[in-house]
């Protein structure tokens, strides 16, 4: 009788330990999103930034004090002016020598490298991947150091310095290559967000050809617009019943009257905008059929993230620079961070 009995104690062993482990993997996910929402509400207060902010201080105070002291001699008026109400600036594609070299670099590395569908993207997902992909890695950067030249040039470093008050981390240089995908729905970057790194940052993206609607260009809001969105979506949903999570739908952004607000960054080669990303409502890749994008690709953070690892020797001397990069080394050996668009 006893031995009749062991398999059904087995069984309803292996079920309560089934439906516990269930049971943690929604809290824990549970736990997550609670904290990532907070995180996003944290940020769209003005005490939440300060707070932020002065966190971010106390981890280094040394090097955080020195960032803002090299970067208040360093910002130039010769570059365009991102407004901090706002957070976005068109890049002037005519007075920027350094641009036209680094471009003709991006169009022969991208001809060396079309049909490659990773280059060091770790973000496995094939719907992403099919539609948005990530052409260049750390080794391709050492052997074109004119794309980060680029990125640290006077001109670049210009724009980012006067915005976010500090010498940035620069985390990512990129290709981004845009293709259609076989369907007409749009899904993760492909609908509006903000980026989840600290409280602030700086991304360029240059058209490295003509790009059109067709193209599927880069799409932002102003960041001032961006927030009241955001706040009139939560408010939406909440009373639908629905949860505040991060990506918004086109009817949900014109439903608060957002479609009026939004800027696509359509034009020649060249052309291109530097904009915050964890404050601008933004999307891209919705590439129609035949058509394709290729943009330069930089992130410029005011927080350590993971991203490239650069060749910190080359700026062992330029202190401005070896602040910029330095901190890259400790991504040696690790898979390069998936951009957000």
């Amino acid at each position: 009788m006893a031995a009749s009995r062991s398999p059904l104690v087995v069984r309803a062993a292996a079920y309560v330990v089934l439906r516990s482990l269930k049971f943690v993997r929604h809290s824990v996910l549970n736990i997550k999103t609670g904290s990532r929402n907070l995180k996003y509400r944290i940020r769209e207060s003005e005490w939440g930034n300060m707070l932020w902010k002065a966190a971010a201080f106390t981890r280094a105070p040394v090097e955080s004090g020195r960032r803002q002291r090299l970067a208040a001699r360093y910002a130039t008026s010769a570059a365009p002016h991102m407004d901090q109400a706002t957070g976005y600036a068109l890049l002037p594609r005519d007075r920027v020598p350094e641009l036209t070299a680094a471009l003709s670099t991006c169009r022969l590395l991208f001809e060396s490298k079309t049909g490659v569908t990773s280059g060091g993207d770790e973000d496995k997902r094939k719907e992403k991947r099919a539609f948005l992909r990530n052409l260049l890695n750390n080794e391709d950067l050492r052997n074109h150091p004119i794309l980060v030249d680029f990125a640290l040039s006077d001109w670049a470093l210009s724009v980012v310095t006067d915005y976010l008050h500090v010498v940035p981390y620069l985390n990512r240089v990129d290709l981004l290559y845009s293709v259609p995908r076989p369907t007409d729905d749009r899904i993760a970057s492909q609908l509006f967000h903000v980026d989840p790194e600290g409280v602030t940052q700086v991304k360029f993206f240059v058209n490295v050809f003509d790009t059109d609607d067709d193209d599927g260009p880069f799409t932002f809001i102003p960041a001032d617009e961006s927030r009241r969105i955001i706040r009139a979506i939560r408010s939406l949903r909440t009373r639908q019943g629905k949860p505040h999570v991060g990506r918004y739908t086109d009817d949900e952004i014109d439903a608060v009257g957002g479609s009026r607000s939004i800027i696509r960054v359509t034009g020649p080669r060249g052309s291109g905008v530097a904009v915050d990303t964890s404050r601008c409502l933004h999307l891209g890749s919705r590439v129609r059929s035949g058509s394709f994008r290729l943009c330069m690709y930089l992130q410029y953070c005011a927080s350590l993230e993971r991203g490239n690892v650069f060749d910190i020797e080359r700026f062992r001397h330029d202190p401005i620079r070896l602040l910029a990069v330095k901190h890259s080394s400790k991504w040696t050996g690790r898979d390069v961070a998936a951009p957000h668009q």
